[in-house]
């Protein structure tokens, strides 16, 4: 019996040749981040895109893949020196946080002598995989800055040294929050290098936390409905949630409720949500806009610029002045 056609996906793939823009395909191009080195393996089994921003310690991953019927997908995972955070379309994919997509490739067909054309498109589906990879060898330096990477054995840049939880790290809809953003940035240069660091280590930060979970409580599925409420509320209005206690009066719900079973579902503090979403509406108003700081500093409900500059340098370790210099 013969062995099923297998494609190949790389984790972390080292150094290859980019694939040019003019070599993509023009119905994938749409989905091609700036600031990203791109990566086609195109062939009789289907198509992997493969987009990478890497830098020292921590490096994003987002593929884009289709499988023709009957082929098999094998995924090399990094060396041991990587630690990798996944979400995965092969994996989960629901309605609020999809993982999967149609993309049409249209095709002319010339017909009577050319006197004729009609115009098919053909769809096919993607699967997403994402994935942020950490070099162990790098989170002694991170811990000072992020206490959070104490969660790793620090010591030992290898990933059979590090925990490894019982339960697989779930789909939620910050994780896909991160990863949309990340994906629909059609920023480039040092700014892009500020957001995508900042985001990278946004979406690793929820791994770490899933990492040190303690044993899950039990909640009834109308009790996580309206946690995902209250979560799509904070990503979807950043400028309308103030603090816990705002959202406690405005869903009904006592404090416990968005303490340990919020930070379970969505593996984020709820002040480190409205907090995170805040900072990204912030970045996309000082970058994408001429706002003055006192007016993006009313509408994402910071008392003065003053607060809101101290609050943003802070979170992206960086300037303002210079970050709109570098426009």
């Amino acid at each position: 019996m013969s062995q099923p056609a297998t494609k190949y996906l790389l984790i972390q793939p080292g150094e290859r040749i980019c694939t040019r823009y003019e070599c993509v395909p023009s119905y994938l191009q749409s989905q091609l981040i700036p600031n990203a080195k791109c990566f086609i393996d195109n062939d009789e089994n289907g198509v992997i895109i493969d987009q990478q921003i890497e830098k020292h310690d921590l490096s994003i991953h987002y593929h884009l893949v289709q499988l023709n019927e009957g082929v098999e997908l094998a995924t090399i995972a990094p060396d041991k020196r990587y630690m990798s955070a996944c979400i995965s379309g092969f994996i989960e994919n629901t309605s609020p946080v999809p993982m999967k997509m149609m993309l049409g490739k249209k095709e002319v067909n010339t017909q009577n002598g050319g006197t004729d054309t009609a115009t098919m498109v053909t769809e096919k589906e993607f699967v997403v995989n994402f994935h942020v990879n950490l070099h162990l060898g790098y989170a002694k330096y991170l811990k000072d800055d992020y206490p959070i990477f104490k969660t790793l054995n620090t010591r030992e840049a290898d990933i059979t040294k590090q925990p490894c939880p019982s339960i697989p790290y779930r789909l939620n809809e910050v994780n896909y929050q991160i990863m949309h953003r990340i994906r629909s940035c059609k920023l480039i240069g040092e700014v892009a290098d500020v957001f995508f660091r900042r985001s990278a280590l946004d979406f690793y930060f929820t791994y770490l936390r899933y990492l040190k979970a303690p044993a899950p409580l039990m909640l009834m599925e109308q009790h996580r409905q309206q946690l995902r409420e209250i979560a799509n509320f904070i990503i979807h209005h950043p400028s309308e949630t103030t603090d816990k206690e705002d959202l406690c009066d405005r869903f009904h719900v006592a404090t416990e409720f968005l303490e340990a079973p919020f930070e379970q579902e969505f593996l984020i503090p709820v002040e480190d949500l409205i907090l995170q979403e805040k900072m990204a509406m912030a970045f996309n108003l000082i970058t994408e806009t001429s706002h003055t700081l006192s007016h993006i500093a009313s509408i994402v409900k910071y008392n003065s610029w003053e607060e809101l500059r101290m609050v943003f340098e802070k979170y992206y370790k960086t300037n303002i002045a210079e970050l709109r210099s570098a426009q």
